[in-house]
């Protein structure tokens, strides 16, 4: 707008100032364009990307990753392409070449280059050969197939690089403004023991034809490469549609939540991830509607409490009291052991006495509350559960024993542990700064058991007083020497554990999923498919789809590398019973050699990424 219109227009006499006034100084004076800077070209761009509807988004980004791998592919492909015609280029060059050289040799010892003309004139014959010759140790041309040509000295860089090398050698050059690969071979003799280079032999093969064969296959992928491109937009575009249409429907039901009306939800129509996220929203309604109606049985002042309270992402430090049952257990002799392993096979082995650890600890009730090391943690919580801690703690020693056994046999290295156990009241809570905190317990007992479990030899589970009277006769004990403890004034009295009523297994049994097949003993014809479900030495569980009796004989056969031993095992059904669609069976095996057992037990302690299993959902 003029200076002029924006008086006619307000009606004052108002003073239009320059744009140039707004400038930099710099940019005053100069006399050249602002550039634009490639960060203000990256924002818009961004401003630009993001504001696009998410539907283009994805189809963008469909397309560019199709144009990319279809780029990527191209240029590998005609690559390839090059080098094979090269490398055919080459072989025939290498073959004319050698024949030249040596009709070449007999030529320059005898001064005929009438037979070796005739051998150029032969060679030239060939579709693609561009020039022949025969250069002497001086560099003079001895042979050309253009006769103005003999006796000329050659001195370009392409020349010199055929004269000094001695073996083939092949260069590309422009000869006649034609795209050559120039093929050169040293002409040898030997003299008096020493190899006497009086020539070299020189072909010319044209790679016009290599050019023009790229060139078309080049335009044939170009149109190929449109029309994936074309149909690869169309597909994406409709997909795009399929998966931005909920998401749209989703953004409605919440801008209508955001108003403050709780009774709208969306419908879902796929059972896709939207459609997960749909029922997640339409759950968020329905805890919004319990809330709201939750707040009319509380009094103002609870909400009020509630409200103020509510910012205070914080946790407090503090515990409270607590009456528990822990248990240390300690890898016997591992500084001596780790000396004599590199650091990757320790932890490999260790993971697999502290995964065997944990899991009895779980499966009897109580958590493991830290690793350090070689060493775990675990408490029972509550007064009752001595019992359950004891039997976690033999269920260890038995199980350890075993899987001892076990590798020892396979020649793999072996650990034991010594496990202390105490009873008493202890501080549970947060422990730890305001930056970083534990939940965690401290207190006396805990020192206490620490120094138990360092009093117990490998294999040996030793309990405090506490722990031993809390048992009664549900274990078998016997009194140790009382020991002297750091931190105790007096001697403390200790027991050991050797048995307790509810454990009875020493292995471990493994959830799995492997095919396998069987028949009846005595039916090998009559082959049925299963399922191993559950695997221990002793025996397994599979599914079939038919029903089987207790009492039955078969043979059971699975094709698996590590577990080969079970190939041709016979069994003896213990247990059946109907699921939805199949049978559930256990199985336990007999005649299993000592070698089987061990490649068993030791198959099914280790941890969940060494075992090599089909990666399938373990569903009943």
């Amino acid at each position: 707008m003029s200076r002029d219109e924006i008086k006619e227009k307000s009606g004052e006499d108002i003073e239009v100032l320059p744009k140039e006034q707004f400038l930099p100084e710099k940019v005053k004076n100069s006399s050249r364009p602002v550039p634009i800077q490639p960060l203000q070209v990256y924002t818009k761009l961004s401003y630009f990307v993001s504001s696009l509807s998410i539907r283009y988004k994805i189809a963008g980004a469909l397309i560019l990753v199709l144009v990319i791998a279809i780029a990527a592919l191209g240029m590998v492909t005609f690559s390839q392409q090059k080098r094979i015609l090269e490398e055919e280029i080459k072989k025939r060059a290498g073959v004319f070449v050698h024949q030249l050289a040596g009709v070449g040799k007999e030529g320059i010892m005898t001064k005929d280059d009438l037979s070796v003309f005739s051998t150029i004139k032969e060679i030239q014959k060939h579709a693609g050969v561009v020039y022949a010759m025969v250069v002497d140790a001086q560099g003079a041309v001895f042979v050309h197939n253009n006769l103005t040509e003999k006796g000329k000295i050659l001195s370009a860089d392409l020349d010199r690089g055929a004269l000094e090398t001695n073996q083939l050698l092949f260069q590309q050059t422009i000869y006649n403004k034609e795209p050559i690969m120039d093929a050169a071979l040293p002409i040898m003799v030997t003299y008096q023991a020493k190899s006497i280079r009086i020539g070299t032999a020189r072909i010319g093969l044209s790679e016009k034809e290599l050019q023009g064969a790229i060139a078309r296959q080049k335009l044939t992928f170009f149109w190929i490469s449109l029309a994936f491109v074309v149909i690869g937009f169309l597909i994406a575009v409709a997909l795009s549609k399929v998966l931005t249409g909920p998401i749209y429907t989703l953004a409605v039901g919440m801008q209508i939540v955001a108003q403050g009306d709780l009774n709208q939800q969306v419908k879902v129509t796929y059972k896709d991830e939207i459609g997960k996220l749909t029922e997640s929203f339409n759950q968020m309604v329905l805890s919004l509607r319990e809330k709201l109606r939750m707040e009319k049985y509380l009094s103002n002042a609870t909400l009020k409490s509630i409200r103020k309270a509510r910012d205070n992402s914080k946790m407090k430090l503090g515990g409270e009291r607590k009456y528990v049952t822990t248990l240390f257990s300690d890898v016997r002799g591992f500084t001596s052991m780790s000396e004599k392993m590199s650091p990757e096979e320790v932890v490999d082995v260790l993971n697999v006495y502290l995964n065997l650890q944990a899991r009895i600890v779980s499966n009897w009730g109580g958590i493991v509350d830290k690793y350090v090391g070689d060493e775990i943690m675990a408490i029972f919580e509550g007064k009752g559960q001595e019992g359950n801690a004891v039997r976690a703690a033999i269920e260890i020693q038995k199980f350890c024993r075993k899987l001892n056994w076990a590798r020892g046999l396979l020649g793999k290295k072996q650990m034991n542990v010594g496990i202390g156990l105490n009873s008493g009241d202890v501080i549970m809570g947060n422990m730890g700064s305001e930056e970083q905190m534990n939940y965690t317990v401290i207190g006396d007992n805990i020192n206490l058991t620490e120094r138990l479990c360092s009093v117990a030899q490998a294999g040996q589970v030793v309990i405090s007083k506490v722990t031993a009277d809390a048992l009664g006769k549900e274990a078998t004990i016997n009194r140790l020497e009382p020991v002297k403890v750091k931190g105790k004034e007096k001697m403390v009295e200790v027991f050991e554990a050797f048995a307790i009523t509810g454990v009875s297994r020493d292995t471990m049994r493994r959830d799995t999923y492997i095919e396998a097949r069987y028949h009846m003993e005595g039916l090998p014809d009559e082959v049925n498919a299963a399922t191993i479900r559950n695997l221990t030495s002793g025996g397994c569980i599979i599914e079939s789809a038919v029903p089987l009796g207790t009492g039955s004989q078969l043979v059971l056969h699975i094709n698996d590398e590590i577990l080969k031993h079970l190939s041709e095992v016979r069994a003896t059904v213990r247990h059946a019973r109907k699921l939805k669609k199949h049978y559930c069976v256990g199985l336990s095996f007999e005649g299993l050699s000592e070698i089987a057992q061990a490649t068993i037990i030791d198959w099914v302690h280790q941890v969940e990424s060494e075992i090599r299993m089909d990666a399938k959902e373990n569903q009943l």
